[in-house]
């Protein structure tokens, strides 16, 4: 079978601005895979950076076929007629985010539409879903529509919140009065983010009603807003994988938080999966399945939960792979590229009932503990000994190299575990806290402790 995986970006590509790094390399997993599954062609279609896809050092595999996007060549269009050409059997979307819009994955599927028109296999999510993903307020509107657990909230139309701007006719902007009467009503403290923000960037946790107001108020708000009661509970993120109706649905992760009580990309730590019931998670893994077939999910997605008053509340819905999906694919005991395959239906797990899917078996029965805790930036001789940690599934590095103030330079990801008990993995935590003393920060040990207490 002829297996073609595609990779957008719609981001002005500056080389050399960005180092990513991978341990194994993605040179090396393509490889790997290749050899585990010989009967299958590999090729890629990307614009770079090809994110999880390509190795920005330029060292390719020999065993699959590159294909590489220029911006000239860029629209929906033209891409989807050079997918075309290569005849694939199947063709699978792998968006990720870049900022500051979290949108690629409609670009993608405005792709797999054409894909789809040609009579090509395609495995993505519809252009519908990915924009209800997309936008915040779309993505609560549709939570409450199809009763799920959704924080109380205010919508803010940026355009009518200043609609007095040029009219000189107007004299109260009625729109606004109602905006801060809704706001009044809500319990503080309350999170201000954008409908179109990516992740946690850009988003305010005020304590008062006046805070509210003067950051609604401020040169801060340029575009619309949700304004949603603040959420005193545990951090979770959960994935989907499948097509066609046929889901598995992970048990969740937990995630630590900053001092603003939200998920930090470049501090976050993740540890499960949280398969403990005393918080719900068969239920909780129903209810993500009735969403992933409302929303006919075709691929991977992610949700942001929290669980807070014995509930699970839904916060975000990602249509794409996530920062947690190689963490869940260590744990399922697949390879990243492999639990991309296995989303499309091409091969199956025996690791979880509900995650049979037709073509060979992979991996190794149940999921595995394991945990993916952040180091600042590692230099060469620590990523090599880090990563030669028995242990250690996963080294990434991220760096700018254009970044002038140090928390902007970037982090390295560990991802270590695949143990039978929580308990080993945080054996393995002690001892990487004792031998790289001098590289971690306190605070990422500190939360990956306090995860383990949670669950």
């Amino acid at each position: 079978m002829k297996i073609l995986f595609y990779s957008t970006n719609s981001n002005h590509y500056e080389s050399g601005r960005m180092e990513f790094k991978m341990i194994p390399s993605c040179r090396e997993q393509w490889n790997s895979l290749k050899e585990k599954y010989p009967e299958h062609d590999f090729v890629i279609v990307m614009q770079k950076p090809g994110m999880f896809l390509y190795d920005e050092s330029g060292v390719m595999s020999d065993r699959v076929k590159y294909i590489f996007i220029d911006e000239q060549n860029s629209d929906a269009e033209k891409i989807a007629q050079i997918i075309i050409s290569e005849k694939p059997d199947t063709a699978i979307a792998v968006s990720y985010w870049k900022e500051p819009f979290d949108w690629m994955s409609i670009k993608d599927a405005m792709i797999a539409e054409k894909l789809r028109d040609a009579g090509i296999k395609t495995v993505c999510h519809d252009a519908d879903t990915c924009r209800i993903c997309f936008d915040k307020n779309e993505t609560r509107q549709f939570l409450i529509n199809n009763n799920f657990n959704v924080a109380k909230g205010v919508y803010v139309h940026h355009e009518l919140f200043y609609a007095e701007r040029g009219r000189n006719c107007i004299n109260e902007n009625v729109y606004r009065e109602y905006i801060f009467s809704e706001i009044k009503k809500l319990k503080f403290p309350v999170v201000i983010k954008e409908t179109s923000g990516l992740s946690s960037y850009g988003m305010d946790v005020v304590t008062t009603f006046n805070q509210a107001r003067h950051v609604l108020l401020s040169k801060k708000n340029n575009g619309d807003r949700v304004v949603e009661e603040f959420l005193d509970g545990i951090s979770f993120g959960i994935e989907v994988y499948g097509t066609d109706g046929k889901y598995l649905v992970s048990p969740p992760l937990v995630n630590s938080v900053n001092q603003f009580g939200l998920t930090s990309p470049k501090q976050n730590v993740k540890l499960g999966p949280v398969e403990n019931e005393k918080f719900g998670v068969s239920e909780l893994r129903k209810e993500v399945a009735r969403l992933a077939g409302l929303l006919k999910f075709s691929g991977i997605a992610q949700i942001d939960l929290v669980y807070s008053d014995r509930a699970w509340w839904f916060i975000e819905i990602n249509s794409r792979i996530s920062g947690m999906t190689q963490t869940m694919a260590f744990s399922m005991g697949l390879s990243l590229y492999e639990l991309i395959l296995f989303s499309a239906g091409v091969i199956g797990w025996n690791g979880d009932a509900g995650g049979s899917c037709n073509g060979r078996r992979a991996g190794h029965k149940g999921f595995k503990n394991v945990m993916n805790l952040k180091f600042p930036l590692l230099d060469e001789k620590a990523l090599e000994r880090l990563s030669g940690e028995d242990f250690v599934g996963y080294v990434n590095q991220i760096e700018n190299l254009t970044a002038k103030q140090l928390r902007e330079k970037g982090y390295s990801e560990v991802i270590f575990g695949g143990n039978e008990t929580l308990s080993e993995t945080i054996k393995q935590l002690d001892i990487l806290n004792e031998a790289y003393a001098d590289k971690m920060e306190k605070v990422f040990y500190e939360n990956a402790y306090r995860l383990s207490q949670i669950i």
